[in-house]
């Protein structure tokens, strides 16, 4: 068992700090990041507007790291090693310059090549990057020379921070989003892996500040040696997965959030859970770093919003850019309207069931082949006025997602599809006489699977014993046009339509997660129509989503919609 430390000359704090003392960070970093920063979080995320500064304080915090702990060394990434290389080194060099001249800080001082030197500093095609005396290092690294970096062993202590400003973009080779997610948390695991990185989450003296916080004046900052992985980002990076991992999913940019940030500069959230290693999300303007600007560029910024206001918001409010929140179909209503729920508050003990006012299933099934479409199937329960009938909620209950580039024979696929129906329906009940939906049975699918429904009703009746006649009545293929047919543009706007008015509902249950070098990884935090829904785009020259073949991925949302045709004229009033 790893030993708890709690005293500070356990931490390794080195001899020679070359006079950057916490007292020295504490005046030094932007009061409005202090709280945000106090957490214990393993990872941090920022997201703003232009001059927000975050390449500059992720190149303070890891030279104060590198500083005063003789086991500690940062990790400084962009997605090219040229550019990490310009950012880096002459922003580190810009905070060094600044130390020295403000605070007495001789860090600048000490660099040299010589023998004698404290610190040896490479600027070079092959290694960029800062060597103190003992072997510890600040390394600036690129995603396009990984096998200079990437599973290599610090010389001394551990790589304790890793930071990226900018993220990763999605390279053409990863087509997939869950082996994207692999490859980012192979790349955690390694910062986090080693066990001689001495850490403490025991308030120490030695790094609290004197400082009152901006929102609490009765606390000050209160910084802990440990791990940090720190994503920066821009905010046109909205449809990128690891932006979607902590921002939308842990700070969504809402109207309180937006509240906060006209208010305060600044915003953020903390999910302690997160990978069970915890996350904190930070939004901000550019004032919240106006202290340190040009008064030109505010002077600019009140020009700039009278004339052009929506690029104001996004250059200097941190608004995600709205020519890219323009190209989804549901994204701005899901992020402020979708509703969420835990199947607990609808379970009754004395059946051991969940109960609803009607049930339904939907199924949306794909061979597979080279368009990568999945076998989608949704669960899904109704919440009716009991006069008019009329849906006041929709619930998604339960999804089953097959993956057909995995699992391609269509006897498999179909089996699994059939144990998902029965395996939920046993646990579910409705309407005022709490029939078993197992009796009951409502079930639709594509017009074009009525094949794949006589399997299934087959695949019941012998396995499970269900009743032909009943599943014959009940399970029905969805149509889409002719004159009986739910027309994709009124399915269009009948999610936007839910989502506004706060009629759709997603259970706390439905999260999809991953084991991925024996961590469990959430890969869809709300499940698999949520993500479809978040991330279908608008077609280029139509007010409603494109069906496009190979330009959304619409599984869950025609799975759904599939369930939702039960309902089709009582959705609404």
């Amino acid at each position: 068992m790893a030993k708890i430390i709690t005293k500070w000359e356990d931490l390794k704090p080195s001899k020679n700090n070359f006079n950057f003392t916490f007292d020295v960070l504490d005046r030094v970093w932007n009061d409005l990041l202090k709280e945000p920063f106090s957490t214990k979080s393993l990872f941090h995320a920022m997201s703003g507007a232009k001059g927000f500064g975050k390449t500059f304080l992720i190149c303070l915090l890891a030279l104060f790291l590198v500083c005063n702990f003789e086991d500690y060394n940062a990790q400084l990434a962009k997605y090219t090693y040229a550019s990490a290389k310009e950012s880096y080194f002459k922003t580190m060099k810009k905070v060094m310059n600044f130390l020295h001249e403000n605070y007495g800080v001789t860090v600048i001082e000490q660099i040299g090549q010589n023998k004698n030197a404290l610190i040896k500093e490479f600027n070079s095609e092959s290694k960029c990057g800062w060597v103190f005396e003992n072997g510890r290092e600040i390394n600036v690294i690129g995603f396009d020379n990984t096998s200079k970096w990437e599973g290599v062993p610090a010389a001394i202590g551990e790589i304790g921070m890793f930071a990226i400003d900018e993220v990763i973009p999605l390279g053409e080779e990863i087509i997939d989003e869950a082996e994207y997610v692999y490859k980012l948390v192979n790349l955690m695991t390694q910062v986090v892996r080693g066990k001689n990185l001495t850490t403490c989450f025991e308030p120490l003296p030695q790094l609290k500040g004197i400082i009152p916080l901006p929102f609490n004046e009765n606390e000050t900052w209160q910084m802990y040696k440990k791990h940090y992985i720190i994503f920066g980002f821009n905010n046109h990076d909205t449809n990128h997965p690891i932006y979607q991992m902590f921002m939308d999913e842990i700070a969504p940019l809402t109207d309180e959030v937006k509240e906060e940030l006209d208010l305060n500069a600044v915003s953020y959230r903390e999910d302690p859970t997160f990978l069970n290693m915890g996350a904190t999300v930070i939004r901000g303007t550019t004032a919240i770093n106006k202290d340190n600007l040009n008064p030109k560029v505010m002077e600019l910024a009140k020009g700039i919003k009278q004339r052009w206001p929506e690029t104001y918001n996004t250059l200097f409010k941190g608004d995600e850019n709205q020519m890219q929140i323009d190209k989804y179909a549901y994204r701005k209503d899901l992020l402020e309207n979708a509703q969420f729920f835990s199947k607990d508050d609808f379970y009754y003990d004395e059946t051991k069931r969940w109960w609803f006012d009607q049930i339904r299933i939907g199924s949306d099934y794909a061979d597979g082949g080279d368009s990568g479409d999945d076998a989608v199937t949704i669960l899904m329960g109704f919440e009716l006025d009991a006069i008019s009938g009329i849906v006041k909620g929709v619930y998604i209950l339960d999804e089953l997602s097959i993956s057909t580039k995995k699992f391609k024979n269509m006897e498999d696929k179909v089996s699994c599809i059939a144990n998902f129906i029965n395996d939920k329906a046993v646990n579910y009940e409705f309407g005022t006489g709490r029939g078993k939906f197992e009796e009951h049975i409502r079930f639709k699918i594509g017009a074009d699977s009525r094949t794949v429904k006589d399997f299934l009703i087959g695949i019941l009746e012998r396995k499970y014993d269900h009743k032909r006649e009943t599943l014959e009545k009940n399970f029905t293929c969805f149509v889409s046009t002719g004159s009986k047919g739910w027309k994709i543009e009124s399915r269009h706007y009948m999610w936007k339509r839910l989502l506004n008015e706060k009629k759709l509902f997603f259970a706390n249950e439905l999260k999809v997660t991953k084991e991925i070098q024996g961590v469990e990884v959430v890969i869809k935090k709300h499940g698999y129509l949520y993500d479809e829904l978040h991330n279908c785009k608008l077609h280029p020259k139509k007010d409603i989503r494109d069906e496009t073949p190979k330009k959304n991925k619409l599984d869950a949302i025609n799975a759904a919609e599939h369930a939702l045709s039960y309902f089709r004229y009582n959705l609404f009033e």
